[in-house]
């Protein structure tokens, strides 16, 4: 334990000063805002560019990293599951208290996804069809995969690792026969939950990011800081092979499924984006880690980092530009647009989320906002056992 009387480091302790936890942890948000870069300039591209323009290389360039940017938004929601459930675990939480942590963050997410659903459908009204409302996105299968995960929640850590893992393989090679099922059921608000769709986060395969990254976020957590970069380091080469395996899978001449579609619900395109999710944390934990120890030694102090801030905020971006690149507004321009224009717009859409993010930043750190805030929780204290 530290003292309770703390003294400045020297010179040479602050050259030499190691990152603390909350800097070794802020590769998380560098990892989630990465991925939100790719999505914003994904989502403008795909939103805006002329349909006849849509085989050139630009575009397909824009498009060929956008499957794994949910994936990352997925993987961390497990992570972030994990530190959760490890968090109330080392309060003294028995196995009932873990269940309801989960299930407390499965409704949080589910509240939020129905909220979303609402706000998109009022705002197209009244050319939006009702069952819009019911539309499965990447928050109602977070939301869902929470649910599946709550048992798992209730064992001790190892538990949760092994539980995590048989769950996420689960899903990823059950995905091709769930899609054969889906052949024969009926509509219904199951089948959009569970059921691989193009248009859809279903549960199978999305689901199985979710449970991969409650397992990684486990083992994270039961590793001391002094191990955390070896554990980063094996999970960079553990990436690489996940990735290598993946692809080399998908390329033998036999298959052991009836019917699997490689983009809509093949393993091999899962083990792929979990390989490229794992060698991207890798690098990011390294990025964060090595960065301020380097400008630290040269006499610099802390840099403004953009992955980082846009990570801080990614579900208030995710909202906003949904909105922004999707909506009635933009309709005259969506599919008629030229490529350099379409450019444009994205460096302004990213530059325009920025803003807010910062603007956002600022504002939950104001003293207006944080009295307001425990006003709020004073008045309401259920809501913070949904954090």
């Amino acid at each position: 334990m530290s003292s309770p009387v703390e003294t400045l480091p020297s010179a040479s302790e602050k050259h030499s000063a190691r990152p603390s936890t909350a800097e070794r942890l802020a590769f998380i948000d560098w990892t989630r805002g990465a991925a939100t870069l790719v999505m914003l300039q994904g989502h403008v591209w795909e939103s805006f560019t002329h349909k006849d323009l849509r085989d050139t290389g630009v575009y397909m360039m824009s498009q060929f990293p956008g499957g794994v940017a949910p994936a990352v938004f997925l993987f961390l929601a497990g992570v972030t599951l994990a530190f959760l459930i490890d968090s109330r675990g080392q309060r003294g939480a028995g196995p009932g208290g873990r269940f309801l942590a989960a299930m407390r963050r499965a409704g949080y997410l589910g509240g939020l996804a129905l909220l979303f659903r609402l706000q998109m459908w009022a705002f197209y009204w009244p050319n939006s069809p009702w069952k819009d409302l019911l539309r499965v996105d990447i928050l109602n299968c977070m939301a869902a995969a929470c649910v599946m995960l709550a048992p798992v929640a209730a064992f001790g850590r190892l538990g949760r690792i092994r539980g995590a893992m048989i769950v996420s393989g689960l899903i990823a090679f059950g995905a091709p026969f769930v899609s054969d099922w889906k052949a024969d059921a009926p509509e219904s608000l199951l089948r959009m939950y569970l059921a691989p769709d193009y248009g859809a986060f279903a549960l199978f395969p999305w689901g199985t990011f979710v449970a991969f990254g409650m397992a990684c976020g486990t083992v994270f957590r039961c590793v001391s800081e002094e191990g955390r970069e070896d554990l980063m380091q094996w999970a960079g080469w553990a990436g690489f092979a996940l990735a290598f395996a993946g692809q080399y899978v998908s390329n033998l001449p036999y298959n052991i499924y009836a019917h699997a579609e490689f983009w809509l619900d093949s393993p091999c395109l899962t083990l792929i984006k979990l390989g490229v999710i794992l060698m991207v944390a890798a690098f990011a934990y390294f990025w964060n880690q090595w960065i301020p120890r380097i400008r630290t030694g040269a006499g610099f102090g802390p840099r403004f980092s953009i992955p980082r801030q846009l990570g801080q905020t990614s579900l208030f971006i995710y909202w906003v530009h949904i909105e922004l690149v999707y909506g009635r507004w933009a309709e005259p321009f969506k599919g008629k647009t030229p490529l350099f224009e379409t450019g444009v717009l994205a460096i302004s859409v990213i530059a325009l989320m920025l803003a807010l993010s910062v603007g956002k930043a600022k504002l939950v750190a104001s003293k207006w906002y944080l009295d307001r805030r425990a006003q709020l929780l004073g008045r309401l204290p259920w809501l913070t056992r949904t954090a």
